[in-house]
């Protein structure tokens, strides 16, 4: 995973260095990109969880409907 990050770190700041952007903007941009990705993982628990319980919710709707 590690590796991936710093390859995709890599190639975006390449990008970046192409668009013109100065070293503090580059870095402002790629520190945003890292909250980001650290955050995804709660994110995605946390949509799980909503889906998880809302299909729940339906099978009790659709029982109820069913009876």
């Amino acid at each position: 995973m590690k590796n991936k990050m710093a390859t995709l770190l890599v190639i975006v700041s390449a990008m970046l260095i192409g668009a013109g952007m100065t070293w503090q903007q580059r870095l402002l941009f790629v520190g945003g990109i890292g909250l980001v990705v650290e955050a995804l993982p709660d994110l995605v628990d946390r949509l799980k969880e909503a889906l998880t319980e809302r299909w729940r919710l339906s099978q009790v709707v659709n029982r109820s409907k069913a009876a």
